[in-house]
């Protein structure tokens, strides 16, 4: 029963942070600084050029893309573990398992988010 509530919040969590990563990329769209036509790429000018967001810096970006890497990294690490809780009794090569699996997933999604954010102009 504890278990089956479990499994039902990181999936709760996990729809949510879809949520919000879908959000977060919509807004780095719309703030890019290639929606602006007077904008020319390559000249060390990255960051969004919205008169509000002026203040927001490439580390605002960055650490944007690592808290939302490592949260979904760690949701989706938790959600395996619920499912091979049950299938496999020798716990060390288990935790071993999440431990690599969580730094592979938090690796590709870091890798995903830094693409886009140099895709929109955001970091240099």
């Amino acid at each position: 029963m504890f278990f089956q509530r479990v499994r039902s919040f990181y999936i709760f969590s996990l729809g949510f942070l879809l949520l919000l990563l879908f959000a977060s990329g919509i807004f780095a769209y719309l703030v890019s600084p290639l929606r602006d036509p007077t904008f020319q790429p390559d000249s060390a000018n990255a960051g969004s050029l919205v008169p509000w967001l002026q203040g927001v810096t490439e580390e605002h970006w960055l650490l944007g893309a690592n808290i939302l890497a490592f949260l979904l990294s760690t949701n989706l690490t938790l959600i395996l573990w619920q499912r091979w809780v049950s299938n496999n009794n020798d716990w060390l090569l288990r935790f071993i398992n999440m431990v690599f699996a969580w730094v592979i997933l938090f690796s590709v999604f870091w890798i995903m988010f830094m693409i886009y954010l140099l895709q929109q102009w955001l970091v240099d």
